[in-house]
């Protein structure tokens, strides 16, 4: 089952701090919008500077990546790294 989140109020710094956590992660995000498929994870992605939104649309974690993480605790991880910079969730 495939996750969506849409977060607000994320500044340009807070898109890069969280693009070079999760490129730690084995995660590359190519600009600011476009498909991650790597390690089992696959999601896309659109980030807008001028409304500070950031949408992952379609995230699923499968093999290897599920061995270590799933959707919810991804996302988890996300929305910590996102917060910490001022940004939040939108419900």
């Amino acid at each position: 089952m495939s996750k969506q989140v849409h977060f607000t109020s994320v500044s340009p710094e807070a898109f890069n701090h969280l693009k070079d956590k999760l490129k730690q992660l084995g995660l590359t995000l190519q600009g600011n919008e476009g498909n991650i498929s790597e390690k089992g994870i696959n999601a896309k992605y659109n980030y807008n500077s001028d409304s500070q939104s950031l949408q992952i649309n379609d995230l699923s974690v499968g093999f290897p990546a599920s061995m270590m993480v799933n959707e919810n605790s991804l996302v988890q991880r996300m929305t910590q790294m996102v917060e910490e910079y001022g940004g939040r969730t939108v419900s």
